[in-house]
């Protein structure tokens, strides 16, 4: 990252250089005049929760972790609902089945707890620990944003999230 402006709050040019710099999406699958970057910041910013004090020891805007929670989940989302560019086919590659794509289109009902040797199957299962998992959180666990999402939360504590 070159650099945030405002570190402590979630802003646009500043999740534009996250996913610039980090994320790495080429600019012709997503040009600077997309709506959808600000779709999904304004999406993730209402679906993240404020961490509780003095979890942060940061200002009352949240600070850098909750900062990072923020564009991680926004990636995430943003890779769910942004469509390609005319003759771009990089969002619909990322949705699509591996290797290429994080298989978003597929349903999520559990997560893989076991699997055979040649890759032919796969066991899904609710563990202990991700009983209080919605649908949604679920589906976050397909790519790195959403688990990066998913271990910020986590770190909030169980009565903050169904994650402990």
């Amino acid at each position: 990252m070159s650099g945030f402006v405002n570190p402590n709050q979630p802003n646009l040019p500043d999740f534009l250089d996250f996913l610039s710099t980090s994320v790495q999406i080429p600019s012709v699958a997503l040009p600077d005049d997309s709506p959808f970057p600000g779709y999904a910041l304004a999406q993730a910013i209402e679906l993240v929760l404020q961490p509780p004090s003095p979890w942060t020891r940061s200002p009352p805007s949240g600070g850098i972790l909750y900062t990072l929670a923020v564009y991680n989940c926004a990636t995430h989302i943003l890779f769910v609902i942004t469509p390609d560019q005319e003759g771009q086919t990089y969002f619909a590659t990322m949705r699509g089945p591996a290797p290429g794509g994080f298989n978003l289109n597929a349903p999520s009902s559990g997560i893989v707890v076991s699997s055979s040797d040649n890759g032919s199957a796969a066991t899904l299962a609710q563990p202990t620990w991700g009983a209080g998992l919605t649908v949604t959180q679920l589906g976050f666990f397909k790519t790195p944003w959403g688990r990066e999402y998913l271990g910020f939360i986590q770190s909030y504590g169980p009565s903050i999230v169904g994650l402990t």
